[in-house]
């Protein structure tokens, strides 16, 4: 297992990216046994806290699972990631649904990293980050409001025309593809500046749904926050 050594970029990640390649590829079989940790520590060079963070990352994607005494096991037989629409664009999957995607931009600046979003990207708490804070329409009809946190070298797309797909922006000027990555889900309720904007009475319930999603390489790209109505939409989970 070959891996580079770069002091730029995380090393559990390029694990992660590597086993996640591994699986994606077939050379691990869905329900097979990974290495353990000790062989991926040899094979590598890596630390037990870094193959273990790695791994990680492997579960929170559902890629992985872990079992105490036994080891680490593929539970999915993977797609590429050019086939997985998990992390697809908003206009994209509107598309797949019929309905007629809008997107107009609120802001975009300049913030600051702090709590998950900081750690996600691991950085300092205060570190510069690069903020989107966009307006999505359904048939007309205010959906969600959605704010995206990238790293600031995606610091051009504040200049941008946001009002389209982001990820064909991210790929065809940075050249980075979204892949992988995981959602949470909670309930919040509308504060003053969402009520106005998703057109609701202040403290109407709404669900919060954030994003945490790695490029192809198994970078992390971008996390995004989506406080959407819930009498527009509907959440299908799938079995299996």
């Amino acid at each position: 297992m070959n891996i580079r050594s770069d002091s730029n970029t995380h090393l559990y990640m390029e694990l992660a990216a590597t086993i996640r390649n591994r699986i994606v590829g077939g050379a691990y079989e869905n329900g097979s046994k990974l290495p353990s940790e000790s062989e991926l520590m040899a094979d590598t060079g890596y630390s037990r806290s870094t193959v273990r963070h790695a791994l990680k990352v492997l579960v929170d994607e559902g890629l992985v699972t872990t079992q105490r005494g036994r080891g680490a096991f593929v539970t999915h037989e993977a797609k590429p990631h050019g086939e997985d629409l998990s992390f697809s664009s908003y206009t994209k999957m509107m598309e797949h649904s019929g309905g007629r995607a809008e997107t107009r931009t609120v802001d975009a600046c300049m913030a600051r990293a702090a709590g998950v979003i900081a750690k996600f990207f691991d950085v300092s708490p205060g570190s510069p980050l690069v903020k989107l804070v966009r307006m999505r329409y359904l048939d007309d009809a205010p959906l969600c409001l959605e704010t995206t946190y990238l790293m600031p070298e995606f610091s051009p797309l504040i200049d941008e025309n946001l009002d389209g797909s982001l990820y064909a922006l991210l790929q065809d000027g940075f050249d980075r593809t979204a892949g992988r990555g995981h959602k949470a889900f909670e309930v919040c309720f509308a504060k003053q500046n969402e009520a106005f904007l998703l057109d609701v009475p202040r403290d109407t319930a709404l669900m919060l749904i954030t994003d945490y999603v790695y490029d192809t390489d198994g970078e992390p790209l971008h996390v995004s926050k989506r406080v959407q109505r819930t009498d527009r939409a509907k959440y299908v989970e799938p079995i299996g």
